[in-house]
């Protein structure tokens, strides 16, 4: 999700993925602490998820509201719609178009883990939009505090169809950090549900689709001098961005557009 003009000239290791083969369920030491099944549910852990609220990364079109989020018909859903929404956080003389935008054209969904996890494997089955300016995304990061580290378990991009985006970032800071990146065609990406899984442990990163692997990096490659940023703790994120500096252009006539979750599941692991 960490698409800015200063990531285009990092340092990138990039590869299109083709699929090597099944990776197994969870280790038999790992410990499941956190399961929602939407298809009977009827709404989602307010507890453990909290619903965003404003404008935030990349200059997107979007206002997130926690209206945008439901639980409906088996799926927990985020919702693109094309619809006015002013800015809480507007300020005239604002320092930045977070609270120099006085209103949005649209709105959509966007939830984050209240707590933080160091480690873990994260199961979440979805179905993803694919449409005009569609911008969904399910990933890990935390943009407060130490270095700056973030694993994208599954982007897609309605400018980029027929397939989607996996990438890990780590580094000092967003301006310097190296990046790891794999594409995986996904024909008819939005016609059905799909698992999107990240098996993180402490010399481990390995991002699979449907069971097979998209992406491996070694956290320790990002070890650099007092700098160990992909192991320490993010939160995890499930949102659906509209617009902004990869979404592209929004096609109205596709909208409302809906990221489904049927259900996610969250391994406590040994690292």
């Amino acid at each position: 999700m960490a698409k800015t003009t200063s990531i285009q000239s990092l340092a990138t290791i990039a590869i299109v993925a083709t699929f090597v083969g099944p990776i197994g369920a969870a280790s038999a030491g790992d410990r499941l602490i956190h399961a929602e099944d939407f298809t009977t549910a009827s709404k989602y852990d307010a507890s453990f998820w909290l619903a965003e609220t404003g404008f935030f990364r990349n200059k997107e079109a979007q206002y997130y509201r926690p209206a945008n989020v439901s639980v409906r018909d088996g799926a927990l859903v985020l919702e693109g719609r094309r619809e006015a929404a002013s800015n809480a956080a507007y300020k005239a003389n604002g320092a930045d178009w977070l609270t120099n935008t006085k209103s949005a054209d649209y709105t959509s969904g966007s939830i984050v883990s209240r707590g933080a996890f160091t480690y873990g494997v994260f199961e979440i089955v979805a179905r993803l939009p694919q449409s005009g300016g569609a911008w969904p995304a399910i990933w890990t990061v935390d943009e407060r505090s130490g270095p700056y580290r973030e694993i994208d378990i599954v982007e897609a991009v309605g400018n980029r169809p027929g397939k989607v985006s996996s990438s890990v970032y780590a580094g000092r800071d967003l301006k310097s950090v190296q990046h790891w990146g794999a594409e995986t065609p996904m024909p008819g990406l939005a016609d059905d549900f799909h698992t999107y899984r990240l098996e993180w442990r402490k010399d481990l990163i390995a991002i699979t689709i449907d069971g097979r692997e998209a992406l491996r990096v070694n956290p320790e490659d990002a070890h650099k001098e007092n700098l160990d940023p992909l192991r320490q703790s993010m939160h995890l994120r499930i949102n659906l961005a509209l617009g902004g500096s990869w979404g592209g252009k929004i096609d109205d006539t596709a909208l409302p557009a809906r990221v489904e979750v049927k259900s996610i599941k969250i391994w406590r692991v040994e690292p």
